[in-house]
């Protein structure tokens, strides 16, 4: 009895021992679930494949408001530079991806799907997609994966 009474004492200081990395909060807020850097990569835009890994483009969304963020693309290809749209809307759809909207122009779409890393292996993540030709020239299209 003494034995059984020790390993199950053994057994649940291990389980108290261990963290607890696979509980994580939902973020309260849809610019707290989307804010955060989203890196391209040529598997995720084939249209950046000729783009060294180091000067791929990010966009940056950082919260304003509960439901508003600004919406930041940094580039280093051609040259460096960026472009920032600020009071960039966020609304739930129905299949539960975040959409962006400006000035009643969708920007794009972020949402939980299989994504790409930089060395090509797939895994679940958060991905968010831009096309905002019309107020962003330089940005036909942009899809990244967040950091």
């Amino acid at each position: 009895m003494k034995k059984q009474l020790l390993f199950c004492l053994l057994l649940s200081s291990f389980a108290a021992c261990t963290q607890e990395n696979d509980v994580h909060p939902s973020p309260g807020t849809l610019a707290g679930e989307v804010s955060g850097a989203y890196r391209t990569n040529p598997f995720v835009n084939p249209s950046c494949v000729a783009i060294p890994a180091s000067q791929m483009p990010v966009i940056t969304l950082r919260p304003e408001s509960d439901g508003v963020v600004s919406l930041v693309y940094a580039y280093q290809f051609p040259k460096p530079g960026s472009r920032q749209i600020t009071g960039v809307q966020l609304s739930r759809r129905a299949d539960s991806a975040v959409q962006l909207t400006h000035d009643n122009v969708v920007l794009g779409t972020v949402q939980t799907d299989r994504v790409f890393t930089n060395n090509g292996m797939e895994k679940q993540g958060k991905l968010l997609r831009v096309d905002a030709q019309d107020i962003l020239p330089d940005v036909s299209y942009f899809a990244g994966v967040k950091e």
